[in-house]
């Protein structure tokens, strides 16, 4: 069986800097809730494929659901900072 645990990697910080990159180049608020989802999303990634490397999917699952959590928490704040505007 072949590992691609170095590919997943390449990729998640791949989603992780665009995003990243997204956040700090546009002006627009709703282009800066882009690259917060796709760092936050990312992240998620990131999580599973450690989970899955250790056999601790349920550790995974856990943060990934608190994560999920967070993520709504900010959206909810950012939509509310952008309707305001």
């Amino acid at each position: 069986m072949t590992s691609y645990f170095a590919l997943d990697w390449y990729f998640i910080t791949l989603i992780f800097f665009a995003g990243l990159y997204c956040m700090l180049v546009s002006r627009s608020l709703i282009r800066q809730f882009i690259g917060l989802e796709l760092m936050f999303k990312s992240c998620g990634l990131g999580l599973i494929s450690v989970g899955a490397l250790t056999n601790n999917l349920a550790l995974a699952q856990a943060l990934i659901i608190t994560m999920i959590v967070m993520e709504v928490v900010a959206v909810a704040v950012g939509l509310s900072l952008l309707v305001k505007t």
